[in-house]
């Protein structure tokens, strides 16, 4: 997408809200968007902000058209809204100039005083990871969406349901550790490329990295936390540095997941981005980012400042990285 110039004002950027029908947390989110009219130049929604949609609009739903109607009203009040897909959403052009400025199904460009910004969701970023960039080029080709375009509304909502509880099953060899060198390697690309920064969702961890390069020059890549989790988004300042926000002073979120190793036994290990302050004996929950569910489990060991933790868990979800830990308060 060509890079175009931007308004003066804050950017805002938020990612892997993943609103399903009748969700709990619409509402929480429809405020907030329409809050950006007061603070925000250029709204981005950074992917997966639904869960599986297929865009056009005989399946667009009630929660898909409440969100719509959001970002067309903060389009009235002068605010940029610009929509990067995730791998949940297709066809999201259809809205491009109607509740969207702009849309794009890979990337964004944009410009920001002298910096050079890339905007991704992030899946497509771990190029090991070839079974989703199959997944994703297939399911984009234009023969699978002309056959989308035939279903009915209701077959379309059933096959919507299908995938997006496949996504939550699949190619989980890629879904339980992020390695720190994958984002050197992130910045290393942003740098040949000519970006001075880069902004991703898809991992719901917060993160800031920066990596100097060759030419002495800083790179920065931002990693987005799930909205869903604990309502965080980051906010690029035009004369300021980027920071994150929590929405109206949300409570920091739990500790999220950031490697997921099987043991023997039935246990889990699970290695969390903080400290979790739970001890051997105690019952917690392991909550997914993606949307209603968890998985119930006994401590068995806390190790390394109880960052990681040796855990039965009983039967559920696949656990991922970005799922976050909610404490029962129970001991056994």
């Amino acid at each position: 997408m060509k890079a175009l110039p931007r308004p003066a004002g804050d950017v805002v950027l938020v990612a892997d809200v993943h609103i399903g029908p009748e969700d709990p947390g619409l509402d929480d989110f429809l405020a907030f968007l329409r809050e950006r009219a007061g603070d925000t130049a250029t709204l981005v929604l950074l992917g997966d902000i639904f869960t599986l949609w297929l865009g056009r609009p005989k399946f667009t739903a009630d929660h898909h058209h409440a969100v719509l109607d959001a970002c067309r009203e903060l389009r009235s009040e002068g605010v940029e809204v610009v929509f990067v897909e995730g791998n949940r959403e297709f066809s999201a052009g259809v809205w491009e100039g109607d509740a969207f400025d702009r849309v794009s199904d890979r990337h964004a460009v944009e410009c920001w005083g002298d910096r050079r910004w890339y905007l991704a969701h992030g899946d497509l970023l771990n190029r090991q990871d070839r079974a989703n960039r199959l997944f994703r080029a297939v399911v984009r080709s234009g023969p699978v969406q002309r056959a989308f375009g035939l279903l009915t509304p209701r077959a379309g909502a059933r096959l919507a349901a299908r995938i997006e509880r496949s996504l939550r099953h699949r190619n989980l060899a890629h879904k339980t550790s992020i390695p720190p060198e994958r984002f050197a390697g992130y910045a290393r690309w942003l740098a040949r490329q000519g970006f001075d920064a880069g902004v991703i969702g898809h991992l719901h961890v917060e993160m800031a990295h920066q990596l100097v390069g060759d030419d002495g020059r800083v790179r920065r890549l931002f990693v987005l936390p799930d909205w869903r989790s604990g309502h965080r988004y980051l906010r690029i300042p035009p004369q300021a540095a980027p920071r994150f926000e929590a929405w109206r002073g949300a409570a920091a979120p739990a500790p999220a997941v950031v490697e997921v190793r099987r043991l023997a036994e039935g246990r889990v290990a699970l290695t969390f981005d903080g400290p979790t302050g739970c001890g051997e004996g105690e019952r917690i929950v392991v909550d997914s980012g993606h949307g209603p569910g968890g998985r119930v489990g006994r401590i068995c060991a806390a190790e390394a400042e109880s960052r990681r933790l040796v855990v039965e868990l009983e039967p559920g979800p696949p656990l991922q990285v970005g799922d976050r830990l909610e404490r029962s308060g129970d001991a056994e």
